[in-house]
């Protein structure tokens, strides 16, 4: 007995040592394994803020009422064309083409249209703090005219 409890401990000794290598497939075994996942995970794409923001500004559905070249939509007729048209005439609300924002003003606007201008037709979007960031990023891309 004595004898069989002796080989039990050598045998969880190499055990017990064996837990502690690092075991390594060779070239030949990983080659012949069967692989379900990529070994290699593609890079996840970056969006820049005023990416994201003209985004936003396309799902907010911001281009419905205003006009804007960043979003390679054709061209509709605007206070250039007829200087006689109000703001809230063809476009309904102005073209942000060439808007260059006021940060500050921009993000009361954003945050309550109707606190700033009660007539306005403008919906309040509910926006977060950061969609309203991107959305100010997206708008100071626009070039000055």
């Amino acid at each position: 007995m004595a004898k069989v409890a002796g080989a039990l401990a050598v045998v969880a000794l190499v055990l017990l040592a064996l837990s502690f290598v690092e075991w390594r497939a060779t070239p030949m075994a990983a080659a012949t394994e069967p692989t379900l996942m990529p070994t290699t995970v593609p890079p996840t794409p970056t969006v820049s803020l005023a990416e994201y923001g003209r985004a936003l500004f396309q799902a907010k559905g911001c281009g419905t009422c205003h006009r804007h070249d960043g979003l390679g939509v054709e061209r509709v007729i605007s206070m250039d064309d007829n200087p006689g048209l109000s703001l809230a005439g063809a476009n309904g609300a102005p073209d942000l083409t060439h808007y260059q924002p006021d940060p500050a003003f921009v993000r009361s606007w954003l945050r309550d249209p109707q606190a700033i201008r009660p007539a306005t037709e403008m919906p309040k979007l509910h926006l977060d703090d950061d969609e309203i960031e991107a959305l100010i990023a997206f708008l100071q891309t626009n070039p000055a005219r």
